[in-house]
């Protein structure tokens, strides 16, 4: 089982962290601050949400996740990700699409919790005989 995380964006593979490594303690504050700012609420999808839980949370710190990387502000996205691997211990990758659409841009975010899905060719079958 490895012990990496990978964050995708439109297929690409930009940030991976390695949970074997230990999270000093000035990174672990940094992330309890955050979860002390997002407790007073946010704005997400347009929608006030005043007492966010994990799933509410894990939606905003992607969405800002992706917003950073857009920018090329790699501190904030390393923060960003290390924010998500951290309160999911369970994420094995997280995979997000920009999709340009009438009214601007749309972010989907999807996690993945069980194995990581490869991206990879699909195979195709052809239809077996009946066994007997």
């Amino acid at each position: 089982m490895s012990d990496k995380v990978g964050f995708l964006l439109d297929g690409q593979e930009v940030l991976t962290y390695d949970r074997s490594q230990a999270l000093p303690d000035k990174q672990r504050e940094y992330l309890d601050i955050l979860d002390t700012q997002m407790d007073e609420g946010f704005i997400l999808s347009d929608q006030k949400i005043n007492k966010p839980n994990l799933q509410q949370r894990t939606q905003f710190i992607a969405l800002n996740l992706v917003n950073a990387l857009s920018k090329e502000d790699d501190n904030t996205a390393i923060i960003m990700f290390t924010y998500l691997v951290n309160r999911m211990p369970d994420l094995k990758q997280a995979k997000a699409k920009i999709k340009d659409s009438d009214s601007g841009q749309k972010i989907g975010v999807e996690f993945i919790f069980d194995e990581v899905k490869s991206e990879g060719q699909a195979i195709q079958f052809s239809p077996q005989e009946k066994l007997h």
